[in-house]
């Protein structure tokens, strides 16, 4: 069993309902719960009890908590120490999405270029929630996102970076009004989004329920984890998507693509470089990481 049903049992437990602890894990409350019908159906017993207003656990979930709480604890130390056994000269880096397509390969590119002297890089996308929980588990150096929600940094080193904006993009053959843009012109077609826990599905169902609304509202949602697919349906006029500015914004020069906002949205994201507190060492491998992101972003290289 993937260790993400155990950490949202432990989670709901802790916060003693669903709600709660779908804000702590990002995602959203249908999430958890079938991620705990999950785990009852793979043991063959209900795991909380659901009759009071706050969730406990049954004698089986008692067990199933128990054990789940020191799986984890295991599964954090081996991650902690098959990292330590790493040499010194590699940076293993994680981040969302539209930064690893927008401006991932031009950081890449230029710190391969300079810095030939490397024994291991490694790369990985994820959502923010993930990256967060990942970076303080140790499983990596440094991390770039995009987020929408206010997250805990108190225990991290982070640099904010220049943010990105949101908007609804959709080709031409369409027809619906570019600039800001009526809801229900929107609503009439598909829209295809990420899956749940990603900073644009997120922020986009956050703008809904601001006007009432919900992704059932369009013509249909379809959920497709991977940008590039989503910007080829998009092109070819199969419907909308909520998609990064940057990401978008040279088919929106060559007017491949239009743009969309609706009054009232929070269209604007930050974005943030977190900094994995024990593998700052001067003249690292890292540092010059940081350097290049900093050079790229135009930032102070004190930072």
């Amino acid at each position: 069993m993937e260790s993400v049903y155990l950490k949202t049992l432990v989670e709901v437990v802790k916060a003693g309902n669903i709600s709660k602890a779908a804000d702590i894990l990002c995602v959203t409350q249908p999430a958890v719960s079938r991620r705990i019908k999950f785990i009852e159906e793979q043991y063959g017993y209900p795991l909380l009890d659901r009759s009071g207003q706050t969730l406990t656990l049954t004698n089986a979930g008692k067990l199933v908590f128990e054990k789940a709480e020191k799986l984890l604890e295991i599964e954090r130390e081996l991650l902690s120490g098959l990292k330590s056994m790493r040499e010194n000269k590699s940076i293993s880096f994680i981040c969302t999405p539209t930064f690893g397509i927008v401006h991932l390969p031009t950081v890449m590119r230029e710190f391969m270029m300079e810095y030939k002297d490397l024994a291991d890089l490694s790369f990985m996308f994820d959502t923010p929630g993930n990256i967060i929980e990942e970076l303080r588990d140790g499983m990596y150096d440094l991390a770039v996102m995009e987020h929408c929600e206010c997250f805990d940094f108190s225990d991290l080193t982070t640099v904010a970076l220049p943010g990105d904006d949101m908007i609804f993009a959709s080709s031409p053959t369409l027809a619906v009004p570019s600039g800001i843009t009526a809801p229900d012109d929107l609503f009439a077609q598909n829209i295809f989004v990420r899956k749940e826990g990603c900073c644009s599905r997120t922020l986009l169902e956050g703008n809904l329920r601001a006007i009432g609304r919900e992704l059932s509202d369009f013509k249909s949602f379809v959920v497709i984890d991977d940008l590039h697919m989503i910007l080829q349906v998009t092109r070819e006029g199969q419907g909308v998507s909520f998609l990064s500015r940057e990401l978008v914004q040279e088919q929106l020069d060559t007017g491949l693509l239009c743009e969309h906002r609706i009054d009232g949205f929070r269209h604007h994201r930050n974005r943030t470089m977190i900094i994995h507190g024990d593998r700052q060492q001067q003249n690292s491998p890292l540092n010059y990481f940081i350097t290049i992101l900093s050079k790229h972003f135009d930032l102070p290289i004190s930072c």
